[in-house]
């Protein structure tokens, strides 16, 4: 792209990166075919066993931990089982250790702040900084243009596993998933020489996995349901590079508003709050600016954003909350009153399974914010340490946000590098995407009982309270007894 001020540094590892499988016969790393892991058949894609060497820079925390023994140590483990060799118990131990220190390390210095780790992060990559010590991102000037979809929404075709085109009804309850796939592909084309339209394919099949596991594992009778699921098109333009810099920005600049989350923002809310003509990439008329048409009544406005649910995964997570925000910019440009803004964000949940960076708080939203515990790729770009520290102290994976009264974490303890199950200690740092499976995270979500909770928001229309709704189905004992409230300093 011509012009470009974005500089690329060293390669990068995305936050989405290639789904890797441990053979279990012949040990062997090869490229999982899709994001979907055991849950469903994946005939419609290229297969291949292809050996793969990562390099350090290809771990989540290689970049901004290049010369760290446990980075060093992880690559030469990972060659090892590729080898045929498993590790042995003091192995282990050893690697969890060097894990240990290494996150002991970076915890200390993003406590001290996180923009100066931001910074940091930037340099690492490669990226430039302005004099305002934010990144000079290329799309704050220039038109983002949506690439390979030919749809606004799709839903997973339960026969192809695959995207198919569809048109969202807002008669219906939604859950609208904002999946990501293009660093995937360009992963896999890089690392599996793959052809354009190959890694396309798969990248198109990772986002219909993940509109499948949310549906499968969080919605009630899914796929035979009044519930649609669908994922919402967005997409990054060279999005190696792009995504680390888009979580990175989100630190060093929180009002930065991306073009996609615009674009999507518009796609979604626009006939829901206005009659305002769009353009044919969903985004709506405007006049010096403005919204070009007038609001839909109020309590349709508030009807329409009812019964809505929607689900962000890894930087889909950043994306989510700068649709949120330019929702309530939306509201404010078609004249409402603030307390039908205020009415209007609290009748939507949103869900971020796995944000790689800092969330900043919103005050009046519905919000889940679920972090893996050892998920390495949410600690590479996030600050969990003091999130999950009080998770321990409070004896609940349920942490409320101190700066917003319904938005709440949840610490999941799910399968990452080195993990603890029935078997004993074990090592698996592909076959769990070193802790970033969207399919851990909604299986862990959905065997706590926040399948009841995401049906009971469906199922109601207006504004609501999420901190009172997680209460009433404590006392029903819909949520497990790990899902406790209390009140303690997540910033600790």
């Amino acid at each position: 792209m011509a012009g470009r001020s974005l500089r690329r540094g060293p390669r990068s590892c995305p936050l989405v990166v290639a789904m890797w499988n441990m053979g279990a016969h012949h040990h062997c790393l090869r490229l999982r075919d899709t994001y979907y892991g055991d849950d469903l058949m994946t005939g419609n894609q290229p297969r291949t066993n292809a050996l793969i060497a990562p390099t350090v820079k290809d771990l989540p925390l290689g970049t901004v931990a290049e010369l760290a023994p446990y980075n060093q140590q992880l690559v030469r483990a990972i060659e090892m089982a590729q080898a045929g060799h498993v590790l042995e118990e003091s192995e282990l131990i050893q690697l969890e250790q060097s894990r240990e220190d290494l996150w002991d390390k970076l915890g200390a210095e993003k406590a001290r702040g996180m923009v100066d780790y931001a910074k940091r992060a930037a340099q690492a990559y490669g990226f430039v900084l302005d004099n305002r010590g934010t990144l000079v991102f290329p799309f704050q000037e220039t038109d983002h243009h949506r690439v390979g979809y030919e749809s606004q929404f799709f839903e997973s075709d339960p026969e192809t596993r695959t995207l198919k085109p569809v048109s969202i009804d807002h008669t219906r309850k939604r859950v609208i998933v904002f999946a990501t796939g293009r660093a995937f592909a360009e992963q896999n084309a890089r690392l599996s020489h793959l052809t354009t339209n190959e890694a396309l394919r798969n990248a198109r099949n990772v986002m219909s996995a993940q509109v499948y596991l949310t549906g499968s594992r969080l919605v009630a009778d899914y796929p035979e349901t009044a519930t649609q699921v669908v994922a919402v098109a967005y997409d990054m333009v060279a999005s190696e590079e792009e995504t680390p810099a888009m979580r990175i920005q989100s630190i060093l600049s929180p009002q930065f508003m991306h073009p996609v989350s615009v674009m999507a923002a518009e796609r979604i809310f626009g006939e829901m709050i206005s009659d305002a003509g769009r353009y044919p990439n969903g985004t709506l008329h405007r006049s010096a600016g403005k919204i070009s048409g007038e609001p839909l009544s109020e309590d349709q406005i508030i009807q329409n954003l009812s019964q809505l649910v929607l689900v962000g995964g890894s930087v889909g997570c950043c994306v989510v909350h700068q649709v949120i925000r330019w929702l309530e910019e939306m509201l404010k440009d078609l004249g409402l009153s603030n307390t039908v803004c205020v009415d209007a964000l609290k009748s939507i949940l949103t869900i971020h399974l796995g944000p790689t960076t800092v969330l900043p708080a919103q005050e009046h939203c519905n919000r889940l914010s679920v972090v893996g515990k050892y998920d390495e790729f949410v600690f590479a770009g996030n600050h969990t340490s003091p999130i999950v520290s009080c998770a321990d102290r409070l004896g609940s994976v349920l942490v409320p946000d101190p700066l917003a009264q319904d938005s709440f974490h949840v610490v999941l303890d799910v399968p990452a590098t080195i993990h603890q199950d029935s078997a004993g200690r074990q090592f698996d740092p592909i076959g769990t995407h070193f802790g970033h499976s969207m399919k851990h995270y909604t299986n862990g979500l959905k065997s706590l009982g926040f399948k009841d909770l995401i049906e009971t928001v469906l199922n109601h229309e207006g504004p609501y309270s999420l901190g009172t709704v997680i209460s009433e189905l404590q006392k029903s004992g819909q949520l497990d007894d790990r899902v406790r409230s209390g009140r303690a300093d997540a910033n600790r």
